[in-house]
């Protein structure tokens, strides 16, 4: 995802008060305020298919049981 339009989530997520990216996406949804042309719509779908795919590599390269506390 590039880093402009996380940035721009991640004020918006404030400034909406969410607390969770599933709850900002659900607000822009229901308000129906925004407009996006299919450049930007584009790089949404490929941002949210990054974000997916962390969901196996994670995994893959974890060693050992999962700590937060753990730092490598």
């Amino acid at each position: 995802m590039p880093e402009e339009l996380l940035k721009e989530l991640k004020i918006l997520k404030v400034k909406l008060g969410c607390k969770t990216w599933a709850e900002l996406i659900a607000k822009l949804i229901e308000s129906k305020k925004f407009l996006l042309d299919e450049e930007r719509l584009e790089e949404m779908r490929k941002g949210v298919n990054d974000f997916l795919e962390l969901r196996e590599v994670v995994p893959s390269k974890w060693t050992g049981h999962p700590s937060a506390l753990e730092e490598k």
